[in-house]
């Protein structure tokens, strides 16, 4: 008996502990306050917190991600009839973001798994240069 309860105990301990340390959400009104060239490292830590992965190329191009995955309803740990009550319903977040050497974003990438989420449009110019060469 003592020995059921204590499994008991440290998987709700395990769930609640799961859920204190879940990462802030990235939401459109976060996503939509980053701007090409303007928006630096430090206003993306101030939004968005740490970033799970921080990564710096040869070039000095640097690359942050924040991913956010909600756990798994407890719906999903009931057999056979746990996906049908909506035990496969997760909610995971990512955000890439590419900073020049000077640190300013360059691009970005936001993706949700419930479409909720959607980069910023942005408006982009085309040049079209033509080449003739004389034979």
């Amino acid at each position: 008996m003592k020995t059921k309860f204590l499994i008991c105990a440290l998987l709700l301990s395990s769930c609640l502990t799961t859920w204190a340390w879940l990462p802030p959400s990235i939401t459109q009104a976060k996503v939509d306050q980053i701007h090409l060239g303007e928006t630096t490292e430090a206003d993306l830590v101030h939004l968005f917190g740490t970033p799970t992965t921080r990564s710096v190329d040869l070039a000095h191009y640097i690359a942050v991600d924040w991913f956010r995955s909600v756990p798994a309803p407890l719906q999903s740990y009931i057999p056979l009839i746990g996906s049908f009550l909506g035990g496969l319903n997760v909610d995971a977040q990512q955000l890439s973001v590419v900073l020049s050497p000077a640190g300013r974003v360059v691009r970005y990438e936001v993706h949700n798994s419930r479409d909720t989420l959607h980069a910023a449009k942005r408006v982009t110019t085309t040049t079209v240069s033509r080449t003739s060469y004389a034979k």
